[in-house]
């Protein structure tokens, strides 16, 4: 059920979304990262709830301390929910 609420509301996902709840958890990534945020989980949200390795894929397009804390915090997601 999750899954499906997921796939019929990826397409309202903007930079300031994911920026705005990345900054609730304080992470402040930049607008350029929160942009690389957003295409990565509207590309990858399918493969992201079977495979957590994905993740690997978005390393290296944002500063390292964001990847870190990004990737805990879509893990931490991920096992809550899923």
């Amino acid at each position: 059920m999750i899954e499906r609420i997921i796939k019929n509301n990826i397409k309202i996902l903007n930079p300031h979304l994911v920026m705005g709840y990345l900054e609730s958890k304080n992470i402040y990534p930049t607008e350029d990262e929160a942009i690389v945020i957003c295409n990565f989980l509207k590309e990858n949200y399918n493969i992201l709830l079977k495979d957590s390795s994905i993740l690997f894929n978005l390393k290296g397009n944002i500063r390292d301390d964001r990847y870190n804390e990004v990737s805990k915090t879509i893990l931490n997601l991920k096992n809550t929910y899923l």
